[in-house]
């Protein structure tokens, strides 16, 4: 199952447009609701063209671009969103700058909220956005003008989308997720959940989880709040986890297929800065985000 990503600035119609497309409103939290903002990663599915697709939606305030990266890092397709009435914004620039250093192969731009402006501004809002898209790997993407409200260029979108998701996994490979959850449920436990980044995890496998190395044996499994007996790469999954003790299992760490995976302390890199910065600045804290 394909896996598609939200990214754009905040308050750009993001969730809106997500909960459009699939039907499902993909923001959890009461304090969500209650700010009308997006602040942790949310999910929903849908079918396009008789194929089952996931979503992931991003917060776009600035403060939460942590948890932006967590969800854009493993998926098919990016859904990056300008809204008409506002154009290309900080948060835009930031997005789709992540989104041309990660190489995201895949994607669409839609231009939201064309119901509260013109003809004339929405093809302004377009032409903005090819040239700063211009030089990147969004420089050949479609760019659809849509509405959530009305429901106008959905269908246009979906089609593009659909074209954007006929993706080649390889099962066969060991097993790759990165967490993005981790909770608790009563009766169940640890369940940790994750896009598939590479090969298959089936009931009563033992997986790994890095850095610890922590081995742990897959109770449950569900996918679209279905149980299933299996899960495969290019699918979200939930992992319902049998550990011994309680192990710090969080967001950031890796699930894998046991002793299939190194760890290091030190690597090489190469670093380029993003177009928005003229260098690297030489002091100050960074996160790195792998």
């Amino acid at each position: 199952m394909p896996i598609i990503a939200t990214a754009g600035h905040v308050d750009h119609g993001k969730s809106a447009l997500v909960q459009a497309l699939t039907g499902t409103d993909p923001d959890r939290w009461a304090e969500e609701k209650e700010r009308g903002l997006t602040i942790d990663l949310g999910f929903a599915w849908t079918t396009l063209k008789g194929t089952s697709v996931g979503f992931v939606d991003v917060p776009g305030h600035e403060r939460f671009i942590k948890n932006m990266l967590a969800g854009v890092g493993a998926v098919d397709c990016a859904l990056l969103v300008v809204a008409a009435d506002s154009g290309w914004m900080p948060q835009t620039e930031e997005h789709a700058t992540v989104l041309n250093l990660l190489d995201t192969p895949r994607g669409v731009i839609a231009v939201t909220r064309s119901d509260l402006v013109d003809r004339e501004t929405v093809e302004l809002a377009t032409l903005e956005i090819l040239e700063e898209v211009e030089g990147t790997v969004m420089s050949d993407w479609p760019v659809v003008a849509v509405s959530s409200v009305t429901g106008e260029g959905l269908e246009e979108l979906r089609g593009h989308l659909a074209g954007q998701i006929d993706v080649d996994r390889e099962f066969h490979e060991p097993t790759r997720m990165w967490i993005d959850r981790s909770f608790s449920i009563r009766g169940a436990g640890l369940v940790v959940t994750g896009s598939l980044a590479r090969g298959s995890i089936r009931v009563g496998d033992e997986v790994e989880v890095l850095p610890e190395g922590t081995i742990c044996r897959v109770r449950g499994l569900h996918r679209h709040e279905e149980s299933v007996d299996r899960v495969r790469a290019g699918e979200r999954a939930a992992v319902n986890l049998v550990t011994d003790g309680s192990p710090d299992i969080s967001r950031g760490n890796l699930l894998v297929t046991p002793s299939s995976v190194g760890t290091t302390q030190r690597f090489t890199a190469m670093m380029q800065p993003a177009r928005s910065f003229t260098e690297i600045p030489k002091r100050g804290a960074f996160h790195l985000h792998i």
